[in-house]
């Protein structure tokens, strides 16, 4: 595990603020986190598709669901891209 450093003339003002802020940034990545699932479950219902196998690029792509299927693929990557950011996060310690 690597170290950054912050320097400031009052930690003891900082790192209150530091956890604070890394809470609630966890705390918006996990309602988006919500809000993305809800969506994917969504468009793979009205789709009749598993995201699964869509992301294994084992889901024909009609040419009147191409869109659609392609909005999902996206929600895919941004539940991907929150999931990832949630863990950074996670990993995060502060040490005084």
């Amino acid at each position: 595990m690597q170290k950054i450093e912050i320097s400031t003339p009052e930690p003891e003002k900082a790192i209150p603020v530091l956890k604070d802020t890394i809470e609630r940034q966890k705390s918006i990545l996990t309602q988006s986190l919500v809000k993305t699932e809800e969506r994917i479950k969504q468009l793979a219902s009205e789709l009749k598709v598993n995201p699964d196998l869509l992301l294994a690029g084992k889901v024909p792509h009609p040419e009147n669901q191409d869109m659609d299927l392609l909005e999902l693929e996206g929600e895919l990557e941004i539940r991907r891209h929150l999931q990832d950011q949630l863990e950074s996060l996670d990993h995060l310690i502060i040490c005084p």
